[in-house]
């Protein structure tokens, strides 16, 4: 099956997705970041998702105009409104929103809630095992020929 008419979950990277409260400050949001090794919180209001909040927001909406981490706020800065899928999308059409959009993330949601974070990361490693396969299938294709032709003889 083609990686482009696969499902994202067929793809998707487990675990959980980190979120962030829109009203807390950016420090919390930036020492999340840090802790957790992430590049991004999905921003939420009351539980639902309303935004993204990336380290390249921080350092040009806060760090680049000089104001203060623990006076700004997420919802102040984050990128909205959330660009998302479903967990039924195919990869061609999130391949599609993260280009048209000039994202690297973009989180899957069922029912006004995170399932998941599809990453360019997951892409690359769902097409790279996707060539593996093809490649292995083409060596045992060889190998039977080779094999087909002993047998000849």
């Amino acid at each position: 099956m083609s990686l482009l008419i696969k499902r994202v979950t067929e793809i998707m990277s487990e675990g959980p997705v980190d979120v962030v409260e829109k009203g807390l400050n950016v420090f919390y949001a930036a020492n999340v970041m840090r802790e957790r090794a992430r590049g991004s919180l999905v921003v939420v209001d009351d539980g639902k998702p309303v935004g993204i909040v990336t380290e390249r927001d921080i350092v040009r909406r806060v760090v680049a105009e000089g104001r203060s981490p623990s006076a700004t706020k997420v919802g102040d800065i984050m990128s909205t409104p959330l660009i998302s899928v479903g967990p039924e999308a195919t990869v061609a059409a999130a391949v599609r929103i993260m280009y048209e959009n000039g994202i690297r993330r973009l989180p899957v949601v069922e029912n006004d809630r995170i399932v998941v974070m599809l990453t360019v990361t997951d892409l690359a490693r769902a097409m790279y095992r996707e060539r593996e396969k093809k490649d292995e299938i083409l060596a045992a294709m060889a190998r039977f020929r080779e094999l087909e032709e002993l047998a000849k003889r």
